[in-house]
């Protein structure tokens, strides 16, 4: 399974170490890619740099992608991997643009160095999971010029889920899931499951917001892919990942491909 930690809930904690390891413990394969947006920005306006945003996508200029890879490579992931050890698994650090795990198509030019998922290449994520490891992803690609790119890590996530096979794609936010009153948390009625048509009318008809645009993206391009179900999570819930796969209510939306 691959599970996406945002970087809204990183910065918590919370029992998502001991969750991965208990998973990792009972056979299960996990792939983790992580987020870090709430941390660069705050690093980028520590350093000058104004965190801009062109529809919920980063704009980064060659200054803000050295915030970016001094955020996800030297502070989240490690902290991350760190974490998932200390509970009991072994965990490494990967970035995307290692062993061409992620190579990207330069995205619209008024984002700068951003990057969408062209192509992938899972051969160093099966290697660390046939070595009884837990991959942990930052959400980097190498461009056509061979220079590392942003890339959103919900798009990362769901590509990675797509080339690996996986069974599952579990997506830890800050909201509780996806909402009848089209995402947005509170007054509306969280839908315990929908469908992936449901899904494409919200995208089609512009009823999602910029936040859960490309979280919904990603969940369509696992479940076009054969991924059998994607999972959306509140991350800042206790357990979240373990009472959503091992229990029959779940605490999330699932998303099942096929479903009528």
């Amino acid at each position: 399974m691959v599970v996406k930690y945002g970087g809204s809930v990183a910065d918590g904690g919370g029992t998502f170490a001991s969750d991965v390891a208990l998973l990792h413990r009972v056979g299960l394969r996990v792939v983790v890619v992580h987020g870090g947006g709430p941390q660069i920005s705050r690093l980028s306006s520590r350093l000058g740099l104004e965190p801009r945003f062109v529809q919920g996508r980063r704009v980064t200029d060659a200054a803000t992608l050295d915030v970016v890879q001094m955020v996800l490579l030297g502070q989240v992931n490690p902290q991350l991997v760190g974490a998932i050890s200390g509970a009991g698994a072994t965990a490494v650090g990967v970035s995307g643009t290692d062993g061409t795990l992620l190579t990207v198509a330069p995205a619209d030019p008024a984002l700068g160095r951003v990057g969408d998922v062209a192509a992938v290449n899972p051969h160093v994520l099966s290697t660390l999971l046939d070595q009884g490891a837990v991959p942990v992803v930052a959400p980097l690609g190498r461009g056509p010029d061979g220079l590392p790119y942003n890339v959103n890590a919900d798009a990362a996530a769901g590509a990675l889920a797509a080339a690996l096979h996986a069974d599952k794609l579990l997506v830890l936010t800050n909201v509780a899931g996806l909402y009848d009153d089209f995402g947005a948390d509170g007054g509306g009625t969280l839908l315990a499951t929908t469908t992936p048509d449901h899904l494409r009318e919200l995208l089609a008809a512009g009823a999602l917001s910029d936040g859960m645009v490309p979280k919904i993206a990603s969940v369509l391009t696992a479940l076009d892919a054969g991924v059998a179900s994607a999972h959306l999570l509140d991350g800042r819930a206790e357990h979240a990942l373990l009472l959503e796969i091992f229990t029959d209510e779940g605490v999330g939306t699932m998303i099942e491909r096929g479903t009528p």
